[in-house]
C-alpha cells in the first residue's frame, strides 16, 4: 500500500497507545490452585477497570487503561501486579508466574467458575463461562498469558489509507509474522517446545476458523457467518492470535461495522515468569516496532495462503521453537526459521532507526536478535533449565516467592507513581484496588482525579478533599486561632503570647530563663520553631525569633510543656492512628561519629527525600549543629555504646524524626480529646499534635500543641516500629467512595 505523505511528515505521529491484560493464577506456597475466591477487596468483578478474574475464580487479570509508552504500560501493570500478588500474601498465596497452570487438580470440577454479582450481566457471564469449560475443558481455559493492546495516532492511519484498511493490514501481516513473537515471548519449559499455550494444545476453536482479513466488511461477515453456523457462540469466541476490537465490546460485530476498529489486540504472549509483571518492559519496547513493523511492511498481495501458513508456523514454533534447523512455510517454500527472523529483525532494525524511535526499543531489538542467534537465551530455555534441577512446580513456587518479596519489600511504593508523595501513592493504590478510575493531574501539586460512574472527586495531597471547606485549613494554619478557639471548647493547650518584629523584645523579656517554645504564627513541618526546654537568654529569645520572623511577620512564644509529643491522626470523627513522634536522632555503638551513624541510618529504605518513603533522610544541616553545639558536641563526637543523641529539638518527621506507632497504647481519653479537637474546626482530616505525660494514664496532664490541615497518612501506615495501618481505605471511605 502506498503511503500518502512522505516519512518526514509520519515522524511525529508514531506515539502507540498501549495497554496489557496479564493473568494469573493464585496459588497456595505448595503451587496448588488456591482454593478461596477472589479477594472482595477488589470489589464487584464486572465494575473493577483494573482488577478482575479471567475464566475462575482464582485466575486474575490486571488490565491496564490505554497509555502513552512502554515504560507507562509497564509501571502501571506493575502497580497492579503488586497489588494483587501483596493481597495474596495476607492468605500466604502466590501469583503462579508461569502460563501452565500449576497443581490444577485431578478432578478439573474444584476448579471454580468466575461468580459475579446477581443481574443479568453477571449471570451471563458466569453462564459463558461455565458453557465453555463445558466445551473445551476447564484446564485449558487455566492456561495464562498476556494480552497486548494497541492502537495508532488517527494521523498515521490516515497515511496509510484510514483507520479500516491500515489495522486490517496489521492484522493480516500478524497472520505472517506472528510466529516470530511466540519465540520470542514463549516459557514452556518441555522438551523442544516454546509454548503449549499457542500450540495445538492450547487455545484453539473445536474447528478451524479463518475469518476473512482482505476488509473490515469481509471480517465482520465471515464472523457472523461462524456464529450462525454454531462453530462459535458469540464473536469473543473466536480464539484467534490478533483480534479486532471494537469501540462497543457489547455489540461488538454492529459497531465494528458502524463505527471502525478501535485497537487490535495481540494474544500470543505466554507470562514472562521471571518478571513480577509477566512481561519485560523491553518486550513491550520491542512489541511497539514490532506493531509499526506491520503497518510499515510490504504486502505479498500474489499470496493467498497467509492465513493457513500463519498458523501452521505459529503452531510449529509453538511445539519445536527450540530444535535445530527448523523450518517454517513462506509462500508455499521451506524457510529456515531463524534466516527468516533475522531478516525480519534486520528489517525491524532499519526501520527503527528511520523512524527514529529511540534508544530503547533499538536495544529490545537487538536483544531479540540475540535471542534468535542463542536459543539458550529464550525464556522457555532457561525455566526448562531451571526445571532440571528440581521441578516445575518448585521452579514456579520459588520464582513467585521471589516476585512477592519484590513486592512486599516496595510495599509502600506505587509503580509509575514514585515520584509523587508517599501519601498520595497510597491512595492512589487503594483507589487502583478499588477500581475507582486514577487520572493524574499534577505530579508537583500531587492532584488527582477519582472517579467511578456514579461519582467524581478530586484530590490534592491525598487529604486536601471536597470533604473539608475552605475554612478548615485557614483556622488551623493560624496557630493563635487555633489556640483560642481549643481553649474555648475546654481543651487544654499551652499558655503564650503573640507578637510583632517591633514589639518582640517587650515580650520575649517576660519568658527569660522560662521553658518555652518559639515559632512561626502560621508554618507546618516545624519550620522556624526553636525550643528552650530549660530556659535561656534574651539574646537566644531574640535570634529564635528572628528566625521564625523569616517565615511571616507574627510570631508566638509558648510554654514548654514537658513530655512526648503524639501526632493523632483524625478521620471522620475517628482516630485513625496515633504515633509517638521522636526527634532525629542517632544510638552510639562506642566506634562510630555522629556523621557516620547518620550516614549508616539513612542507609534503611524507609529514608529518602520528598515524602516518597516512610521517614525521611536525616539532615546535618545548620539546624542540626547548632543544635549539637548547644549540648557541647560536634558532628565528630564519638557517642558510647546505647548513647541516645538529639540532632533537633523539634519531632517532626519532616525533618528526620521517628515515628512509632503508640495507637493501641493510648488511653481512649486522649482518642476523644484529639476528636473533639477535630470537631472544632469541623475538619474531616486533622493532625492533633498532642504532648501527654503518660499516654497510657487517663488522669495524666497533657496539652495540644498543633492542629494540622493536610495530615500525611504514610507516617502512620508505616511507622518506624510498630503495627503498619490502611489508612488510605478510610481516606476513600471518608469522601464517598
Amino acid at each position: 500500500m502506498t503511503i500518502k505523505k512522505p516519512l518526514s511528515e509520519l515522524l511525529g505521529f508514531l506515539e502507540i497507545k498501549t495497554g496489557i491484560e496479564c493473568e494469573g493464577i493464585r496459588v497456595t506456597a505448595r503451587g496448588e490452585i488456591a482454593e478461596t475466591p477472589h479477594p472482595s477487596v477488589f470489589g464487584d468483578k464486572l465494575e473493577n477497570p483494573y482488577i478482575t478474574v479471567d475464566y475462575a475464580e482464582q485466575q486474575t487479570e490486571i488490565i491496564t487503561p490505554p497509555l502513552a509508552s512502554a515504560h507507562e504500560t509497564y509501571m502501571f501493570a506493575r502497580a497492579l501486579r503488586r497489588i494483587v500478588t501483596l493481597e495474596c500474601k495476607k492468605n500466604d498465596e502466590l501469583l503462579w508466574p508461569q502460563s501452565l497452570p500449576c497443581g490444577i487438580p485431578d478432578d478439573p470440577e474444584d476448579i471454580e467458575v468466575a461468580r459475579y454479582s446477581d443481574t443479568r450481566e453477571g449471570r451471563a457471564a458466569h453462564a459463558y463461562r461455565v458453557a465453555l469449560g463445558a466445551k473445551y475443558g476447564k484446564a485449558r481455559q487455566m492456561l495464562s498469558g498476556v494480552h497486548y493492546n494497541f492502537s495508532f495516532d488517527d494521523r498515521l492511519l490516515d497515511a496509510f489509507g484510514g483507520s479500516s484498511p491500515a489495522y486490517m493490514k496489521v492484522a493480516r501481516n500478524f497472520l505472517r509474522y506472528g510466529w516470530l513473537l511466540v519465540y520470542l515471548t514463549g516459557a514452556t519449559p518441555y522438551n523442544e517446545a516454546i509454548s503449549v499455550r499457542n500450540g495445538d494444545r492450547g487455545y484453539r476453536n473445536p474447528v478451524t476458523l479463518n475469518p476473512d482479513y482482505s476488509t473490515l466488511e469481509n471480517y465482520v461477515e465471515s464472523v457472523e457467518r461462524f456464529i450462525d453456523q454454531g462453530a462459535i457462540a458469540e464473536a469473543k469466541e473466536l480464539y484467534s492470535k490478533i483480534r479486532i476490537k471494537p469501540h462497543d465490546p457489547v455489540n461488538p460485530l454492529d459497531s465494528l461495522r458502524e463505527d471502525g476498529i478501535a485497537y487490535l489486540e495481540i494474544r500470543a504472549l505466554d507470562l514472562n515468569p521471571f518478571d513480577e509483571v509477566g512481561i519485560a518492559e523491553y518486550d513491550l519496547d520491542f512489541l511497539h516496532a514490532f506493531v509499526l513493523y506491520l503497518l510499515f511492511a510490504d504486502e505479498d498481495v500474489s499470496s493467498n495462503d497467509y492465513q493457513t501458513e500463519g498458523d501452521w508456523n505459529i503452531s510449529t514454533v509453538a511445539g519445536q521453537g527450540l530444535t535445530p534447523h527448523l523450518t517454517l512455510l513462506r509462500d508455499g517454500r521451506e524457510v529456515s526459521m531463524r534466516i527468516w527472523a533475522q531478516d525480519i529483525l534486520s528489517d525491524m532494525r532499519t526501520m527503527a532507526q528511520g523512524l527514529a524511535l529511540g534508544f530503547d526499543v533499538y536495544s529490545a531489538i537487538e536483544m531479540a536478535i540475540a535471542r534468535v542467534l542463542e536459543p539458550q537465551l529464550t525464556y522457555a530455555y532457561q525455566y526448562k533449565k531451571l526445571a532440571e534441577e528440581s521441578s516445575c512446580i518448585e521452579v514456579g513456587v520459588r520464582l513467585a516467592l521471589e516476585h512477592r518479596q519484590a513486592a512486599f519489600d516496595e510495599r509502600w511504593s506505587t509503580s509509575g507513581f514514585e515520584e509523587w508523595e508517599m501519601s498520595t501513592q497510597l491512595l492512589i493504590r487503594e483507589a487502583l484496588t478499588r477500581g475507582i478510575r486514577v487520572e493524574p493531574l499534577d505530579e508537583d501539586d500531587n492532584i488527582i482525579r477519582l472517579s467511578t460512574k456514579n461519582r467524581t472527586e478530586y484530590v490534592e495531597q491525598c487529604t486536601k478533599t471536597s470533604a473539608d471547606s475552605y475554612i478548615t485549613p485557614l483556622l488551623m494554619n493560624n496557630k493563635s486561632v487555633t489556640k483560642m478557639l481549643l481553649s474555648e471548647a475546654g481543651i487544654a493547650v499551652p499558655s503564650g503570647a503573640e507578637f510583632d518584629e517591633e514589639h518582640a523584645r517587650e515580650v520575649l523579656r517576660r519568658f527569660v530563663g522560662v521553658p518555652c517554645v518559639v515559632k512561626p504564627k502560621s508554618t507546618n513541618f516545624g519550620l522556624g520553631v526553636v525550643m528552650f526546654s530549660k530556659g535561656t537568654s534574651l539574646g537566644h529569645l531574640v535570634e529564635a525569633a528572628d528566625s521564625a520572623f523569616e517565615y511571616g511577620t507574627r510570631v508566638l512564644v509558648e510554654e514548654f510543656i514537658e513530655g512526648p509529643e503524639y501526632r493523632f491522626l483524625v478521620i471522620d470523627d475517628a482516630v485513625a492512628g496515633v504515633l509517638h513522634r521522636s526527634p532525629a536522632q542517632v544510638k552510639g555503638d562506642g566506634e562510630s561519629t555522629i556523621a557516620e551513624l547518620v550516614a549508616r541510618k539513612n542507609e534503611h529504605p524507609y529514608r529518602s527525600t520528598g515524602y516518597k518513603t516512610p521517614l525521611i533522610t536525616i539532615a546535618l544541616g545548620s539546624v542540626e549543629i547548632e543544635f549539637l553545639t548547644r549540648s557541647g558536641l560536634s558532628t565528630g563526637y564519638v557517642p558510647s555504646v546505647d548513647e541516645t543523641v538529639f540532632l533537633r529539638p523539634n519531632s517532626n518527621i519532616s525533618t528526620g524524626g521517628d515515628s512509632i506507632d503508640m495507637t493501641d497504647a493510648v488511653a481512649p481519653i486522649f482518642k476523644d480529646i484529639a476528636v473533639a479537637a477535630a470537631r472544632v474546626f469541623d475538619a474531616t482530616f486533622c493532625g492533633i499534635d498532642m504532648i501527654i505525660a503518660d499516654c497510657a494514664d487517663p488522669g495524666s496532664a497533657y496539652a495540644i500543641i498543633e492542629a494540622n490541615f493536610n495530615p500525611a497518612i504514610h507516617i502512620h501506615s508505616f511507622p518506624a516500629v510498630g503495627e503498619e495501618r490502611d489508612i488510605a481505605r478510610l481516606v476513600l471511605d471518608a469522601i464517598g467512595f
